[in-house]
């Protein structure tokens, strides 16, 4: 028999969007805060319709994101995957 899988926690919230733009060709790249306060967070959205995303007329949004930890140049930061972004 296999071990059990327990998958990852996907979590939901409201944003203040502060910043996106598109890296690579589908991915936008964003700076949220939470609506109710808290820390600012980076965030990828992997494969977004380009011709939805960036919108810089949109200020806040509702994502659907699981938690991440991002390695580069090696330093270590928390991030979001977004699952799921929608404008407000």
């Amino acid at each position: 028999m296999g071990a059990d899988v327990v998958p990852e926690p996907l979590f939901d919230g409201h944003f203040r969007l502060l910043q996106q733009r598109l890296v690579g060709e589908r991915h936008l790249k964003v700076m949220v805060e939470p609506v109710g306060g808290g820390p600012l967070l980076d965030g990828i959205a992997f494969n977004v319709d380009t011709a939805l995303w960036p919108d810089n007329g949109v200020r806040e949004v509702q994502l659907a994101y699981k938690l991440d930890i991002n390695e580069f140049r090696g330093n270590r930061s928390l991030q979001i995957i977004i699952d799921n972004i929608w404008p407000i």
